[in-house]
């Protein structure tokens, strides 16, 4: 089953692509989601604070925790 996110919570997730916009992400439990404006490589493992999640898709969006 898979973990509901909410807003505030802090994860790990690992990074799927990197786009002009954000990166594409995704949990351990396999949610998909959107850090906007952040900077990694394709497979970094970041830790994200939630800042929406939308459980009808199962996506979120989240800003990279300092």
């Amino acid at each position: 089953m898979e973990t509901l996110l909410s807003h505030g919570d802090e994860t790990a997730v690992v990074v799927l692509s990197c786009k002009p916009f954000g990166l594409l992400v995704e949990t351990a439990s396999g949610l998909r989601g959107l850090v906007r404006g952040g900077r990694a490589v394709v497979g970094a493992t970041l830790r994200v604070r939630v800042i929406e999640f939308d459980a009808a898709e199962s996506r979120f969006s989240a800003t990279v925790v300092d």
